[in-house]
């Protein structure tokens, strides 16, 4: 089946000066760890698309009366981002290959020109969000970015296709689909030709394909009766089933790397009655995670805080914990939305996520319990995103 080449879906840019707080208190946010600038540029487009971008970060509050101005003049693909307010003054020269790139790398520097006091980390640049959207009417892959500038159709097979999972090194997005057959497949694509089959010989129900540091690929099957776990090469070579359910009540899903590739942190239980477990990457036991709920499930593991994961809980309606493994405790994500979140995955700076909220996906910082939809109505029902990030070094 020909592959079709990515296809960019136009979005409507945010006008400049939405997505504000008019009434601050400078001192009084600063003291809770927020900065509230307001968003000046030579160029609106540009100032527009990183006033969105600053508008989802938990410690900025992007406010047109502040006294603290970032100011952005651009040439070219070049830009000089500055603040010259005394408590947060800086100066920072920007270059990039593109418009969309210039828009992330200036809301980097003024992240983490404005933040110096806290340590704020780059998170735009080097974040890449692969997504599940029904926009054609059938369920296809599309990669965008926090800023929203540019959003791509990775699949067109109008069959179903889910569980987008990026490669290790960003370049590749694993996917399942049953497009070329009865049965669901796992494959890989970067979007320029025709989608590579990924697993071979592993037929059954899949769960998406998590790829760990060195490349080697983790995903649940049931093709030997059970929901166990699987590990196979980059390109799907020789699976080998390392974590077995006890029985057919139990499933295993939801593998996630440590950023040092050593263990797993997985979804395990008796089906209705799912928790987060610990298991080497090479097999053996599980170890259970001690959540405060009966029902935790997609634990993902901090790429950048590496005893740090994030899980769905459900109570009452589907939330998000941050669990710590060295201290052994875990924090829900206390958030002013009533929305459900599911689905989370760890943005490049380990403070922030991407989840599912409703039909859309929301920025959600882990701090602050701040969330801002990232997905437009535009693009329809959109779920299930997966983040690229540098791995740590």
């Amino acid at each position: 089946m020909r592959f079709l080449a990515l296809l960019t879906v136009f979005l409507t840019a945010p006008l400049f000066g939405q997505n504000v707080v008019v009434n601050d208190d400078i001192a009084a946010l600063a003291a809770k760890g927020v900065v509230s600038v307001a968003v000046v540029s030579d160029d609106p487009a540009l100032g527009s698309l990183v006033q969105f971008a600053l508008s989802a970060h938990g410690a900025i509050q992007v406010s047109p009366s502040s006294s603290v101005r970032l100011r952005i003049g651009r040439t070219a693909n070049t830009a000089v981002v500055a603040c010259d307010n005394a408590a947060y003054a800086f100066t920072t020269n920007v270059e990039a290959r593109d418009e969309d790139q210039l828009a992330l790398k200036v809301a980097d520097a003024a992240v983490v020109g404005l933040g110096r006091r806290w340590q704020l980390k780059p998170l735009y640049a080097d974040t890449k969000v692969a997504f599940v959207s029904r926009f054609t009417g059938h369920a296809e892959i599309y990669v965008t970015n926090l800023a929203r500038s540019k959003t791509l159709r990775l699949t067109n097979y109008r069959n179903t296709s889910i569980g987008p999972r990026w490669s290790a090194d960003g370049k590749r997005v694993f996917f399942i689909s049953s497009f070329r057959s009865n049965w669901p497949e796992i494959f890989s694509t970067n979007g320029l030709g025709e989608a590579a089959k990924v697993i071979t010989n592993v037929r059954g129900a899949l769960g998406a394909a998590s790829s760990g540091p060195d490349g080697r690929i983790a995903f649940a099957s049931s093709n030997k009766e059970t929901m166990d776990i699987f590990v196979a090469g980059p390109q799907g070579q020789s699976p080998i089933r390392v974590i077995k359910a006890p029985n057919k009540q139990w499933v295993n899903t939801d593998p996630s790397w440590s950023p040092d590739g050593s263990r797993f942190a997985l979804t395990g239980g008796p089906t209705g009655r799912p928790g987060i477990y610990l298991a080497s990457a090479s097999g053996g036991s599980l170890q259970p995670v001690a959540t405060g709920f009966s029902y935790s499930t997609e634990p993902r593991w901090n790429p950048v805080v590496p005893n740090q994961l994030v899980f769905t809980y459900q109570s009452g309606s589907l939330r998000l914990g941050v669990i710590d493994l060295a201290a052994g405790s875990v924090r829900p994500i206390d958030t002013a939305s009533p929305a459900a979140l599911a689905h989370a995955s760890w943005c490049a700076d380990g403070r922030h996520l991407v989840a599912a909220q409703g039909d859309w996906l929301a920025v959600v910082d882990s701090v602050t319990g701040k969330v801002t939809r990232l997905t437009p109505a535009s693009l329809g029902r959109c779920s299930e995103p997966d983040c690229w990030t540098p791995r740590a070094r």
